[in-house]
């Protein structure tokens, strides 16, 4: 009775195998989508891609739409991280070309944005899409434009607050998570790029001159707190 148990059922192995060959033959798929983006040949090149992304959401028992990097490990997945974050690059460039898949440009932009940040590769991808802005290759310049803003703010740090309580603290964690909440907002990437600009050049000041660090500390050490009591009530954070 116990080796009966032991016995592996062939249809679930014959199953299984399967499987493991459609999880593999993804990355055939990914690379067949490559060479058709560089020969221009997008719409075939879209329909690879797909397919590649539909084998990796499958595997999750998801749909490619609710795909997201939470399902893989930060660490042991970063490679295929990274090749999802290119994979919705080339989508959004290649739906920004027709005005009428810009709801398919935003989409893929949103996910480049979402695979992107927070990873050991953000500030690649930021120059990669920072390059492309460059060249005014896009039709919805304004919306790459934000992508671009969205990876390059997170990328920052809260200098301010990390030079007072350190890179973990939860008042730094707290403001972080503040600043990822405004910068979907115009005036929200306007305050965070104001603050970046004066914080960084007095965190860099008070590592050059010690009574500029203790006024810094002193100073700044109440106000702070209080803004952080305001954020955590009004943000909900």
């Amino acid at each position: 009775m116990a080796d009966d148990k032991k016995k592996k059922d062939p249809r679930e192995e014959k199953q299984k195998e399967h499987q493991a060959e459609i999880y593999r033959s993804r990355l055939r798929y990914l690379k067949q989508a490559q060479v058709l983006y560089r020969e221009d040949k997008v719409t075939q090149a879209i329909d690879n891609y797909y397919k590649y992304l539909a084998i990796l959401s499958n595997n999750f028992n998801t749909t490619e739409d609710k795909l997201s990097p939470t399902m893989f490990d930060p660490e042991k997945d970063v490679s295929e991280l990274l090749l999802i974050s290119h994979v919705y690059w080339d989508l959004a460039k290649a739906f920004d070309r027709s005005p009428h898949h810009q709801r398919e440009c935003l989409r893929s932009l949103d996910q480049f944005v979402k695979f992107s940040i927070g990873f050991k590769y953000q500030h690649v991808n930021a120059q990669i899409i920072r390059k492309f802005n460059n060249k005014k290759q896009a039709h919805n310049f304004k919306a790459f434009e934000q992508a671009y803003t969205k990876i390059h703010v997170a990328s920052k740090k809260c200098y301010i607050a990390t030079e007072l309580y350190g890179e973990n603290h939860i008042i730094t964690n707290d403001l972080r998570a503040f600043k990822l909440k405004i910068q979907n907002h115009t005036w929200g990437l306007k305050f965070i790029e104001n603050y970046y600009r004066t914080s960084s050049l007095l965190v860099e000041l008070s590592q050059k001159n010690t009574a500029i660090k203790f006024l810094l500390h002193t100073t700044c050490n109440l106000p702070l707190r209080v803004v952080h009591k305001l954020i955590k009530y009004a943000f909900n954070i």
